[in-house]
Order: structure tokens, then sequence, then C-alpha cells
């Protein structure tokens, strides 16, 4: 497929219909608030006065923790509900785009940003070469990427696969947010993600395989101890270097 050519986002269909559902749980969903946003914070550099781009906003509960600590914050999300409910959120506080992060971003200027969040986003990416590619563009020197991921061993122990090498799509069915929702999303080996992060221009600054706060057992016991055993999530910090391979 030609770089430039359009299709539709992976899993835009999904949080396009759970939108509402979605930003009214990941507030209280213990993952979220006891396990993954702990690390990203641990990862993320002092963000007061610092240009920031959330990649995959959301309802824009990470823009509205980064404007609550003095950032200058732009979002971006493929999904218009997301993007709406955002909107409701932040006002103007924030500049908020309906875009594709697949494709390039010609609205977002070369070095415009300090900083780059992205929040459980990158499994829906095919193409972490490009779009890593896209967020050197946008970086000023020396400008970081912060992002969680699902973690490589976990989703191939998870999936019904036996070939850990390659990229591949698979589906998830979420459950707890009214009707079962099946969410497409990308499998990939660790080697891919890190290979396509330097050959994009980044060298690897932070990583962390998270483990749940003590929160996280007072709600839910039962997971807590899964997930003090078992590694499902990868937090990465990566800084921009000048110039690509």
């Amino acid at each position: 497929m030609d770089s430039h050519e359009k299709t539709r986002p992976v899993a835009l269909e999904a949080y396009d219909s759970m939108a509402e559902a979605y930003a009214a749980e990941i507030e209280k969903n213990p993952r979220s608030m006891h396990y993954e946003r702990p690390a990203i914070l641990d990862l993320l550099p002092d963000v007061s006065g610092r240009r920031v781009l959330d990649a995959g906003c959301g309802p824009g509960v990470m823009v509205d923790w980064l404007l609550a600590h003095e950032a200058n914050v732009v979002g971006v999300d493929a999904s218009a509900n997301m993007i709406k409910l955002a909107r409701e959120r932040v006002g103007d506080a924030a500049v908020l785009h309906q875009a594709d992060l697949e494709q390039s971003m010609p609205f977002l200027a070369d070095s415009s940003f300090d900083v780059i969040v992205c929040l459980g986003t990158l499994g829906y990416i095919r193409d972490w070469v490009a779009l890593f590619r896209e967020f050197h563009r946008v970086l000023a020197e020396p400008g970081c990427v912060v992002f969680s991921v699902g973690h490589p061993c976990s989703e191939y122990t998870l999936n019904d696969t036996d070939d850990y090498f390659s990229t591949e799509l698979r589906e998830y069915t979420w459950r707890g947010l009214g009707a079962p929702i099946v969410v497409p999303c990308y499998r990939r080996p660790f080697s891919h993600m890190i290979n396509s992060i330097i050959r994009a221009g980044f060298c690897l600054e932070g990583l962390v395989e998270p483990v749940p706060t003590d929160d996280f057992a007072k709600v839910k016991p039962e997971e807590y101890a899964k997930l003090m055993r078992r590694a499902r999530l990868l937090c990465m910090r990566v800084r921009k270097q000048g110039g690509e391979l």
C-alpha cells in the first residue's frame, strides 16, 4: 500500500461507539489510575511551560493533567467522539485536532513540541517507523516521547498465535463498558518496537515494566496479585537525536 493512501484507522469504530462509557470509566479504572499512569508520570520530565503533544488524547484525561501542570497542550485523536468529549472537558485551554496518527500531520509545525505523550495508542498503529519519524519532525531537539504499549510477552501469550516474530492484527473483546466491544489491535515483537524507534532517529532513555501500586490492591486484590507476577504493560521514554537511519 502506498504510504499516502488513506485507510480507516484501526479501532476507530470501536472507540467512537464506546466514547461516553470509556470517558466515564477511565478515571476510576485501577489499571489506568494505579498501574499505567504512575509509570508514565515517573518517565515524564517537568512539563511546566513546555509544549506537549498528547498523541491519541482520547477524552482528554491526560490533556487535563498536563494543563493542570502548566503545559501548553495540543491533543490529537482519530475519534470525533473522543475529541468532542475532550473539548467538553478542557474547553479552549488546549488545541485539539481530529486526525489519524497513521498519516502525516501537516497542521503541526516542525520542531513545535518539547514532549510527546502517547498512552495506549501505539497498539493501533501498524507503521511505527512512519509515526516516530513524524514525532521526530515535530519535536524540538532534544525533545522526548513518553509512551505506553502492551507488553510484547503478554500480548504473545494472550493471543492464539505461534509466531512471536510477526506483526499481527488481533482482536480483543472489551467488557465492562456496556455491551462487549471488539477492539482490533496490533501485536509485535520487542525487537520491532526498539528497531522502529531507532530507525526514526530516537535513542532509548528509560524503560519501565510497571507493577501496580498499593492502591490497586485495595480495589482489585486478585488482579493486583496477577500484575505483580506478570508483565502486561511496557512504558518508555525515547529522546530525539540528530538524524534518521
